[in-house]
């Protein structure tokens, strides 16, 4: 097979589109035109549906292979109110872990009872709801939500309508199908493309664009129409949506739409002042010392900064580029003249690996547990260009080195030492990593004990909490700080009295037992 073939079918799987028709290309304008009239588009100002299903949790699932779907949570109400003519979608959702797996990958698995989530958009400005009923501004989500909401067939119809670069052509419906279907394109704000696939009966089957993520990169985002369309009261709206997100494709949300309301009074959304007010906050690192040679990088996410004797080491990478070249920065601000030679990746889960880019393009090894090597070369740091959101490594593409974990591996000057071993028998990851500082006596952990604020009610102790007692016994590591990806510096007693023991009791056994003599 020909390499320009080999390249033709890996753009198809990757844009979604297969062979174009060789006939003339047809009026956009004339498509739209005949889905508005067939769905009654222009007749709709606002609508509200109704649906129960699933969603799943982006990036979270147990390990990076391809086919390990992301972890599911059942929609016991979602429900989604949308403005067209202004721009405005609120989204209600109640959470509860239903019949899927509660324990293996992430996604603050498992529910307790009902998770709330309330996410609203207006124009160009997003925000959250919490459960007292408070505004909490997001402002790097709203072009995001305006997306998911030019994703539903009335939404795309009209953005596309609007739209000065709307172009159409024929396709054929699927690789396996030869019935030919209108695919209308165009750039939505102004930078993300989107196509609309449009039936012989002119309505809407499926809407796909590209979002930047730090992980995939052009993230292609496809909704589906599930079910086919029904009429209510004049209107036709899909009895159902499935949305899939990435190349090869992972569920996103399924739902059944048990109703719609056309034209509901109050759609359009006020926008509160703190959220009008709010803007995107500055990447920032707040530096604590822990020890000689050894800093926390805190932030939203807590990385650390460690000194050996002829180069410096960071522990994690997490969130997105830019946060990865805030902890770059920040670092080689506190260990200057020593090249940052490693970078510890505790494990691959979306929020923990979004940074990596930022290291790679460096030419920073990435120690990582040894399963990650087919992903992180395959997806995470592959050489496809990232058009929607360039960053450093797709603008001058390297090679990515690796330092790769099994069970364990050391890093010493003959003063500083660092150890990091993988977590074993662990159902939030299984590539997770710790990192232990035994000269200070401090570990640094991902995911394993995230205690709450002060005041706010404690969590029952989780498989997680106890999955960590039994590592840090099974390696006879008697800790007496903990750093906590998520909240920060932590004292172990705290944790011992959170998971109602008095001490870590060494049980090393077999492979591990040379490490507790």
């Amino acid at each position: 097979m020909s390499k320009k073939l080999l390249l033709s079918i890996a753009l198809l799987a990757l844009f979604g589109l297969p062979a174009a028709s060789q006939n003339a290309a047809p009026d956009a304008k004339a498509v739209l035109q005949r889905a508005d009239s067939a769905m009654s588009e222009s007749k709709v100002n606002s609508l509200q549906y109704s649906a129960t299903g699933y969603v799943t949790a982006l990036g979270q699932n147990y390990s990076s292979a391809l086919d390990d779907t992301w972890p599911r949570f059942e929609l016991k109400t979602f429900v989604r109110t949308i403005d067209y003519g202004s721009k405005s979608m609120r989204e209600d959702q109640v959470r509860v872990q239903g019949t899927w797996n509660a324990t293996r990958g992430g996604g603050q698995r498992p529910i307790i009872g009902e998770r709330k989530q309330m996410q609203l958009v207006s124009g160009n400005y997003a925000w959250n709801v919490n459960d007292q009923n408070v505004p909490q501004p997001q402002p790097t989500q709203a072009e995001l939500r305006q997306l998911e909401l030019l994703m539903t067939p009335h939404g795309f119809v009209r953005a596309a309508m609007a739209a000065p670069d709307a172009k159409a052509a024929v396709y054929s419906e699927s690789s396996s199908s030869t019935k030919k279907v209108n695919v209308v394109s165009f750039k939505a704000l102004g930078k993300y493309p989107m196509n609309g696939w449009i039936n012989d009966q002119n309505l809407v089957t499926k809407v796909q664009t590209w979002l930047p993520n730090p992980v995939l990169g052009d993230m292609f985002v496809e909704t589906r129409v599930r079910g086919g369309y029904k009429d209510y009261n004049g209107i036709k709206f899909p009895a159902g949506f499935h949305q899939s997100i990435g190349v090869p494709p992972h569920p996103s949300y399924d739902i059944q739409i048990s109703d719609v309301k056309v034209n509901v009074p109050g759609a359009a959304l006020q926008v509160p002042d703190m959220v009008r007010s709010a803007s995107a906050s500055p990447t920032r690192v707040a530096t604590r010392q822990m020890a000689p040679g050894i800093w926390m990088l805190g932030g939203p996410y807590n990385s650390m900064a460690v000194e050996f004797r002829d180069y410096a080491v960071i522990v994690e990478g997490p969130m997105d580029v830019e946060r990865g070249e805030a902890v770059i920065a920040e670092t080689r601000r506190l260990i200057p003249n020593k090249p940052i030679r490693f970078v510890v990746n505790t494990h691959h889960h979306f929020d923990h690996s979004g940074g990596l880019r930022a290291f790679g393009a460096e030419d920073i090894v990435v120690i990582t547990h040894e399963s990650n090597f087919n992903y992180y070369e395959g997806i995470l740091f592959d050489l496809r260009p990232r058009a929607v959101a360039p960053d450093r490594l797709s603008m001058a593409p390297r090679q990515v080195h690796y330092v790769l974990v099994k069970d364990s591996y050391k890093l010493t000057d003959g003063n500083q030492d660092m150890e990091i071993y993988h977590l074993d028998q662990l159902e939030h990851a299984n590539d997770m990593l710790m990192v232990w500082f035994p000269k200070q006596k401090i570990i640094y952990e991902a995911d394993m004990w995230n205690p709450t604020p002060a005041g706010a009610p404690a969590p029952p102790v989780s498989a997680q909490n106890m999955n960590f007692v039994y590592n840090l016994e099974r390696l006879g590591i008697q800790p007496e700080t903990v750093v906590s990806t998520h909240t920060g510096v932590h004292q172990m007693s705290d944790f011992l009295k959170f998971v109602g023991l008095p001490k870590i009791i060494a049980r090393g056994a077999g492979a591990n037992q040379a490490l507790n003599q």
